[in-house]
């Protein structure tokens, strides 16, 4: 008989979940409470894959420029490691150029608020809103607001990726 060298507990078969959260956290996913406005919009074909893009882009803009929104206030010391550097060089400027731009076009269009809202600031918009989708239903003003929210959305969305299609071609001519 020979001597074995495998010692300790047989191994268990990997678990074939494929989300590893807690419980709380995937009753949270399958209801959909921890996925973005956005990413919402986009899975339920409400904005196109373009404008989709477009607002992620116009989010990391923001984000360049401002810094990621959140709930808390901090304060750096200028010597802190955490605080970025204030360089000027080429690739930030860029950025800076093509942030002011999208905004100015928002902004010419009205179309600035909700589109900030939706990218930036993960609100739900009210066409997303499952207790005024049952309003609407029994008062038509609010079935035609929702449409409109949803409109001015797209068009604000849109309006960005046609920006972004223009400034891509004349840099690309250049």
């Amino acid at each position: 008989m020979a001597f074995t060298t495998r010692r300790g507990r047989p191994r268990a078969a990997p678990a074939s979940t494929s989300d590893t959260g807690t419980d709380e956290l995937r009753a949270k996913r399958s209801l959909g409470i921890t996925t973005e406005p956005i990413d919402l919009c986009l899975a339920r074909k409400l904005i196109t894959p373009a404008q989709h893009w477009c607002g992620l882009h116009w989010r990391w803009l923001y984000t360049l420029r401002y810094g990621a929104p959140s709930l808390i206030a901090r304060y750096h010391d200028e010597g802190s490691a955490s605080v970025p550097g204030d360089t000027n060089d080429d690739w930030r400027i860029k950025r800076e150029r093509e942030y002011h731009a999208a905004r100015g076009v928002l902004q010419t269009h009205r179309r600035y608020d909700g589109v900030m809202r939706l990218a930036i600031f993960n609100e739900l918009p009210p066409f997303l809103n499952p207790r005024l989708h049952e309003r609407a239903w029994e008062h038509p003003p609010v079935a035609r607001q929702l449409q409109q929210a949803h409109a001015h959305l797209c068009e604000g969305l849109e309006l960005l990726v046609v920006h972004w299609k223009q400034e891509h071609a004349h840099d690309g001519a250049t």
